[in-house]
């Protein structure tokens, strides 16, 4: 998303809230510091979908006030000018989603992960099928010179840093294998 947008438009009404006098309370800044914490936490861990509905939970609560006590404090006009910056953070959201999806590869069973790769001059689409196959992996060619790379995680971390391997020795002696 741009959950990331959103929290900064929500920081900065907060601020200007205080600005203005207003005595924000402590459930609503706890909310604010949780929700920059989910969203350290979803970076790391997007598969749990707790950690979604937590940070959706604590955004929508300082949501909540900061709209109210905006209109109270800082006028119709200041809120409206927030909603429109809250918005298009949830447009960016929409948007960033949108090409998540994109990314799904029928034939590819739910349980593997995947990656995609490119081949070069350098590093061929047999260099990648052989190496993936040696880590016993899977593989298709796509067009464009991209090869569909998946199966379990380990192996795919496995096959990252055995590619990283042969980048750095072809960028230093110009060989692959």
């Amino acid at each position: 998303m741009s959950w990331e947008a959103r929290w900064k438009v929500l920081a900065d009404a907060i601020t200007d809230l205080r600005r203005s006098g207003e005595s924000v309370p402590p459930n609503v800044i706890r909310d604010l510091r949780s929700a920059k914490t989910m969203m350290e936490i979803i970076k790391v861990d997007r598969a749990r979908s707790e950690h979604v509905s937590r940070l959706e939970e604590c955004l929508s609560n300082v949501e909540s006030y900061v709209l109210s006590a905006a209109e109270i404090r800082l006028g119709a006009s200041y809120v409206d000018a927030l909603l429109r910056k809250l918005y298009e953070a949830e447009k960016i959201r929409a948007q960033a989603e949108a090409e998540t999806q994109a990314g799904f590869h029928p034939g590819i069973p739910k349980e593997k992960k995947w990656m995609r790769i490119q081949s070069s001059d350098e590093i061929p689409v047999e260099t990648i099928r052989k190496i993936a196959d040696e880590i016993g992996l899977e593989s298709k060619v796509q067009e464009e010179r991209y090869v569909l790379i998946f199966g379990e995680e380990e192996k795919i971390k496995a096959f990252i840093k055995r590619m990283a391997e042969i980048s750095r020795a072809v960028r230093k002696d110009g060989s692959a294998t």
